[in-house]
């Protein structure tokens, strides 16, 4: 039977991180995209469709060493999906926003029509854990086909920010992934939403947390480093914050990395590649893809527009 990695079109950093994967066995050949995800501790597929006709299978036998907990959520498709996992068999229709979380160490089956499509989150071993909004529950029942809008909400997001990567993708991603979390650990959230009502950013916080940015904008900053700038838990921290500033984190980031970006090129000869490095950027690809999203001008073009500009005046 086939894995992904003989179905896969696309490079893939990480190189033996991934190698769990070599453990789902489907009983056709998937058509898949693999996301480049940099130095996030996800790695995330699209599949497409099976190249054949009529039902397909996917095995997922738990490797005996490192394990990804996986969240997916279906895309496309008509039929029935059947899964087969802790014993429990369960068969459901399929339709959009069906999700399934299997935790890591958990062996499970699917059976589904070939045209089905669907997008998987694997997110490294230990992480949903880690966060606070989980209040270190170590174990997660399996999610086994159900409809969960605001789940598939989030996945579908984390998706989107992987397809089009921004200035602030790290901040929105670690975002997301917190609030899935939370979902998946069953927090209260009417309970979470009252104890942040009743918390202020003084004036004297929100500019210690603007100057944190301003200094570390060439560097990854997690919502962690912002919340324990301002004195506060993440969770709290992302509340206040928008009603503080109108913005989310996330955002105004992003837009001191285009303020910084756009400086840089218009007053300065910093090779792209450089660039990138100063606006917080792994390699100078995603700069160029994030600028030019935001922008809709490349860096290149940009620099040379502004100087043009400059010459004529």
């Amino acid at each position: 039977m086939p894995t992904i990695a003989d179905a896969q079109k696309f490079h893939v950093k990480g190189g033996d991180r991934l190698a769990f994967m070599n453990h789902i066995h489907w009983s056709a050949r998937p058509d898949v995209t693999m996301f480049d995800n940099g130095d996030l501790p996800i790695a995330a597929m699209r599949f497409h469709r099976c190249d054949t006709v009529g039902p397909v299978e996917v095995i997922g036998k738990a490797p005996s060493q490192i394990d990804w907990d996986v969240l997916f959520v279906n895309r496309s498709g008509t039929g029935t999906l059947a899964i087969d996992c802790c014993g429990e068999r369960r068969e459901t229709a399929i339709h959009r926003d069906l999700c399934c979380l299997f935790p890591a160490g958990i062996d499970n089956t699917l059976r589904f029509d070939s045209n089905a499509g669907a997008f998987a989150l694997y997110i490294q071993p230990g992480l949903l854990s880690a966060l606070p909004e989980t209040a270190g529950q170590a174990a997660f029942e399996p999610i086994l086909g159900r409809r969960i809008p605001r789940l598939a909400h989030l996945i579908g997001l984390i998706e989107a920010e992987l397809m089009r990567p921004g200035l602030g993708t790290e901040l929105m991603i670690e975002g997301l992934l917190r609030a899935l979390a939370g979902m998946v650990a069953g927090r209260d959230e009417a309970r979470h939403e009252a104890e942040c009502a009743r918390i202020y950013l003084a004036p004297a916080r929100l500019k210690r947390v603007i100057e944190f940015i301003e200094a570390h904008l060439d560097q990854h900053i997690g919502l962690d480093d912002l919340a324990a700038t301002a004195g506060l838990s993440a969770n709290h921290f992302l509340r206040v914050f928008k009603l503080s500033t109108g913005e989310t984190p996330y955002h105004f980031l992003r837009a001191r990395r285009i303020e910084r970006a756009r400086t840089l090129l218009a007053h300065g000869d910093l090779p792209l590649a450089q660039l990138a490095l100063e606006c917080g950027f792994a390699n100078q690809a995603h700069f160029t893809a994030a600028f030019s999203r935001e922008l809709g001008i490349s860096p290149g073009r940009y620099r040379r527009s502004t100087r043009d500009k400059v010459s004529v005046a």
